[in-house]
């Protein structure tokens, strides 16, 4: 992967009169946007692993717990959806800059938050920059890249998963220091909004606003004589099953330290810890870009096996902590250390190159749709239905039915690039 990566920047050293960047800035670039992505993963992350205070202050059912845990995936999906209008109309650094501002201040706003409403309010508030920030640096990993996005994708998924990591377990270690669940957002918003700044500084314009195939003098051949239709079948299928690993996803993420804490009576910094270890999985994106690009058609249907199989133990026998952490590293290895490069490579591959801002916005929307609700849905299931059944439905049913979706999905029908 990082060979791959490389070969673009060497190739940028040698065409630097059009524009290119040096390897050296480009893996400068890199490490920024991938800070910048690392906060964005704190910031989602942390908010789940303090639940416990957060519910005693506002004295929350698990419900409405689950609720304002992903309801920020609201305006996630929604911006996600219309990102391709922003990328159409403004450049993409001042829209990256925008979204880090946005969820950052949202986020600092979350703790003065006077009940459930204003609370869920807030929280949903910090989903519009977030869509804004991941559809753009999405869209500055497709054009600049190109044929090689998986493994630039990847990164910037390991740097979200040192995020997850992150949040968790520094999060509910401050709160314990400091005596309050406000305080890490509060820490962690002022960061965001530094890094805003540092990317609207040191991020240049041949990297953000780089056009599909233009700066790598590519071959007009190497993309489809005939745009295709945006919403043709891989575009709905790759979307479809994205969402249902979304499901899963923030199902799991709404309620899992809560599970843990009050149904197997792990401690509060346990529970962050093993809701951590997600990230710990979601830095193998480092190589899970790249293997997707190379794995194909059976990668996507082992890994989405294994997603299933790793859910059903973590809610179903599973009680040491070892064994829930290992669980959770897995998990968090197959969905941001593989699921969502992958995806949003194959959506970008199954549309035209004047389109990637387009099948980008696609693939979010596809992967945030469900998030809204799938917090208060596992909540509602677990008050009906108790702990285990109900993940069995949104955690280990959703890649299961993926499987069949994506047995429709034309892999031979991909671009190259």
């Amino acid at each position: 992967m990082t060979n791959s990566i490389e070969g673009y920047a060497q190739e940028g050293d040698k065409s630097s009169s059009s524009g290119r960047l040096t390897k050296a800035s480009i893996a400068f670039v890199l490490g920024l946007l991938g800070v910048s992505y690392l906060f964005n993963a704190m910031d989602r992350q942390v908010f789940p692993a303090l639940l416990g205070g957060v519910r005693a202050t506002y004295g929350l059912t698990l419900a409405q717990a689950g609720f304002v845990s992903t309801v920020f995936t609201i305006n996630v999906a929604i911006f996600g959806a219309l990102s391709g209008w922003f990328l159409a109309r403004f450049t993409r650094k001042s829209i990256l800059v925008g979204g880090l501002v946005g969820y950052s201040l949202f986020t600092m706003v979350t703790p003065l938050a006077q009940g459930f409403t204003s609370l869920a309010l807030y929280r949903s508030l910090t989903g519009v920059g977030e869509a804004l920030q991941i559809a753009t640096i999405y869209a500055c990993m497709g054009c600049y890249f190109g044929k090689n996005r998986g493994s630039a994708m990847g990164v910037m998924q390991a740097f979200f998963g040192l995020g997850a990591l992150a949040g968790p377990v520094v999060g509910t270690r401050l709160s314990q220091l400091l005596g309050s669940w406000q305080a890490p957002l509060y820490l962690f918003g002022i960061a965001g909004l530094v890094i805003a700044a540092a990317v609207a500084l040191f991020v240049p314009a041949g990297f953000s606003e780089a056009k599909e195939g233009e700066e790598r003098g590519e071959r007009a051949s190497s993309a489809p004589s005939e745009m295709p239709a945006l919403l043709n079948r891989n575009v709905c299928f790759g979307a479809m099953s994205f969402a249902l690993v979304g499901l899963s996803f923030f199902s799991y993420t709404a309620l899992y330290a809560t599970f843990l804490h009050e149904h197997l009576s792990f401690s509060a910094v346990a529970a962050g810890s093993a809701l951590g270890m997600y990230g710990v999985g979601a830095i193998g994106a480092v190589v899970g870009g790249w293997a997707g690009d190379r794995l194909g058609k059976a990668g996507m249907f082992v890994c989405l096996v294994i997603l299933a199989v790793a859910g059903f133990f973590m809610f179903n026998g599973a009680e040491r902590p070892l064994i829930h952490g290992a669980l959770s590293f897995l998990f968090g290895l197959m969905v941001s250390g593989y699921f969502y490069a992958r995806f949003v490579a194959i959506i970008q591959r199954s549309a035209h190159p004047n389109q990637i801002g387009y099948a980008v916005a696609a693939a979010m929307a596809g992967f945030y749709l469900s998030g809204p609700f799938a917090g208060y849905l596992f909540g509602k299931l677990v008050e009906m239905w108790g702990w285990s059944t109900a993940a069995d439905v949104v955690v280990v049913a959703p890649p299961v039915v993926a499987i069949v979706l994506m047995s429709f999905f034309d892999f031979g029908r991909l671009r190259n690039a």
